[in-house]
């Protein structure tokens, strides 16, 4: 009965061995090919429409009718206002001018009516006034959200902006060029500031001039820091300076800042604790020691 058992288990781990090395084999070059054609073979639009969400589907062209009739009749002015607002922000939601003018549209005009047609039958008074709370709020959520991604964005710029102009002085000192030494940040980098060196390269690439490609990078990040890096660039390649040396001048000086500005925080810390030990943790301490002598003592007067 034991070796039967045993020939049992030895059966069936080999089997179970055998279909798992046998479910992992190699694929046959027929099969690999198969597998490249289908990863290299382009969709149709049938096939690239099916794969959109279904809202994006329905909803879509309706959004891009409005969106195409809005870019028509809004000034070209506050258009450019808009774009230059997202860009600032960094477009976290990647919206478009359009759909940006859409969404304030939207909270600003058709929200605030509907809200008041909605409670108009409790009276006009209260319908007006909830009509202008959701009107006020309407105007300032979305502006609080875009406020709040542009610090956190020129926040996360100006932590890695030391790291990175270490980056691009070490790859110039060691013979790359400019564009070369923004491409390996590009590369080795991640963040804000790496979006913006790669749009930098985008364009530069595409044959817009040096100079105006890296003044547009100031104008979308506006940080004193980055300013003053770019016109630092600009102004070498105009004169001719070795571009190492303003790197590594730059890099210096940002890196000084930054720590006057933790030495800064540093002497702030023990400020900015003086409320809260005052009106939460003193309280909290006078209770816990004098609480007991307080009540012993009331205990005593009221014995006595």
């Amino acid at each position: 009965m034991a070796l039967l058992l045993s020939a049992l288990v030895f059966v069936s781990v080999t089997s179970i061995a055998m279909w798992s090395m046998g479910a992992k084999r190699e694929p046959t070059a027929d099969e690999r090919l198969k597998r490249i054609a289908v990863l290299t073979r382009v969709p149709s639009e049938r096939e690239k429409k099916l794969a959109r969400p279904l809202g994006e589907r329905l909803f879509g062209p309706v959004v891009q009718a409005v969106n195409g009739f809005i870019m028509a009749v809004t000034p070209k002015h506050v258009v450019d206002a808009v774009r230059r607002k997202l860009d600032v922000t960094g477009n976290p939601w990647n919206m478009t001018p359009g759909d940006y003018i859409l969404m304030r549209v939207i909270t600003l005009v058709i929200i605030p009516m509907a809200v008041f047609g909605l409670t108009l039958g409790i009276g006009a008074s209260p319908a007006f006034l909830l009509a202008f709370v959701a009107a006020a709020l309407g105007w300032l959520v979305p502006e609080m959200m875009m406020q709040s991604k542009k610090k956190d964005r020129e926040k996360q710029i100006r932590k890695s902006l030391p790291d990175v102009l270490d980056l691009l002085t070490v790859s110039v000192e060691a013979g790359l060029g400019f564009d070369a030494a923004l491409a390996k940040v590009v590369e080795r980098k991640s963040g804000p500031l790496s979006e913006e060196f790669g749009l930098l390269l985008q364009e530069i690439r595409m044959g817009k001039p040096r100079r105006d490609a890296l003044r547009e990078v100031s104008e979308r990040v506006k940080i004193d820091d980055i300013t003053s890096f770019i016109a630092s660039v600009i102004q070498a390649d105009q004169l001719g300076v070795s571009i190492a040396n303003i790197l590594r001048i730059q890099a210096a000086q940002v890196r000084t800042k930054r720590r006057q500005q933790a030495e800064e925080a540093g002497m702030k810390a023990p400020i900015k604790m003086l409320f809260p030990l005052i009106f939460f943790i003193f309280p909290t301490l006078f209770v816990v020691l004098l609480g007991p002598a307080v009540i012993q003592v009331a205990t005593t007067f009221v014995n006595f």
